[in-house]
């Protein structure tokens, strides 16, 4: 058995899906649950079975007589597309998508379509960290897996910016944020960065402190396609002197969680500043800090400062371990290369975005009524 995808594989197999608990009479309870319960939930199959659909869920319901989540909100069509080639044919492959942007705060997802080839019916659930994660499992012998997602999200800037004040640690030490403030397999807490941590941060235990840090690791390290790769450590970047986002979002939560402050990955996408405009590479990662109110405050270690409404997230956790877009395993002997992926991000006109947004609610109305 050998593993394969992006941002490292599984270890193990993924567990096997859980007994269906049993209904009156001892038949089966049905697969779907309530929808008004089943936001990112699995939706109808595609009749091919090939296409996951999702608009939004219950997020969706009744937004016609709302409106945008903010009048000066953005909205943004992303095609986020990876290809896997094995060496041989495999069977069956086992595969987590992270690519659902999530509905939180201000930002929404308009619509959502996972495709894959060979075709697949994805199942999908919420994980620990509240990422939807949508599972494909390929049975029939294949040497190459495609998958497209194409969503339309909507993004505001925050009402007010959040200035979160730090924590006393025995407060910490009883609430349940205290897991992002401690070592995390991507994040040990060694001597190194904690050395950073004291040159950097000294006694300062204020969130602009964390503002100020953002801002001069891209100052302190180059940023630089191909220096690093998704494996490497922070060392890698102390001991090169250059790497990507990745690289700056970890050595971030390093020195912050030093300092005594809850912080998390994030992954998503930097959409375009112009209307109408694009762009086209990879994926970007950031972080956000937690106040001892509980409120979660973005910060770009990348491009430093404040994260804004081109920020779109996709998923959180304690490093990029628990927020990889895809990962899985396969059965065989065959060798997978590198994933190939292509992102491009588009800024929606609002006449678009208009569109989009009522063509999801009565997707999501004609859902509710059969």
């Amino acid at each position: 058995m050998a593993g394969a995808g992006g941002g490292g594989a599984l270890a193990r197999p993924l567990p096997l899906p859980e007994r269906r608990p049993r209904g009156p009479g001892g038949r089966p309870a049905p697969l779907r649950p309530p929808r008004r319960a089943a936001l990112g939930g699995a939706r109808r199959p595609h009749p091919r079975g090939a296409r996951h659909r999702d608009p939004g869920g219950e997020f969706l319901a009744g937004r016609g007589e709302q409106g945008h989540v903010d009048s000066h909100a953005l909205t943004f069509a992303v095609s986020h597309h990876t290809i896997l080639r094995y060496s041989e044919a495999v069977s069956p492959s086992y595969n987590e998508v992270r690519m659902r942007p999530r509905d939180r705060g201000t930002q929404r997802t308009l619509t959502f379509a996972l495709i894959t080839s060979p075709p697949a019916v994805p199942r999908s659930r919420v994980d620990f960290f509240g990422n939807t994660v949508h599972r494909v499992d390929i049975g029939d012998p294949h040497d190459t897996l495609a998958m497209a997602v194409e969503t339309v999200v909507e993004s505001a800037l925050p009402r007010g910016r959040s200035s979160p004040a730090g924590w006393d640690p025995a407060t910490l030490e009883r609430d349940a944020r205290l897991e992002y403030a401690l070592a995390s397999p991507r994040v040990p807490l060694g001597p190194s960065t904690a050395a950073l941590s004291r040159e950097w941060i000294g006694d300062d235990r204020s969130f602009d402190a964390l503002v100020e840090l953002s801002m001069l690791i891209p100052r302190e390290f180059r940023y630089l396609t191909g220096a690093t790769t998704v494996d490497s450590s922070i060392e890698d970047l102390l001991g090169g002197g250059a790497g990507v986002c990745q690289d700056f979002s970890h050595l971030f939560l390093a020195v912050a969680r030093h300092a005594g402050w809850p912080a998390r990955y994030v992954s998503g996408y930097l959409g375009p500043e112009g209307e109408h405009a694009s762009t086209s590479g990879v994926s970007h990662a950031w972080v956000e800090v937690c106040g001892a109110d509980g409120t979660w405050a973005g910060l770009d270690p990348t491009h430093g400062g404040h994260v804004g409404p081109h920020h779109l997230r996709l998923a959180v956790g304690r490093d990029y371990g628990d927020v990889a877009p895809h990962r899985g395993v396969f059965y065989g002997t065959a060798h997978a290369s590198t994933p190939e992926v292509t992102v491009r991000v588009t800024r929606m006109s609002e006449r678009a975005a208009r569109t989009a947004e009522r063509g999801a609610a009565l997707y999501w109305q004609q859902q509710q009524q059969q």
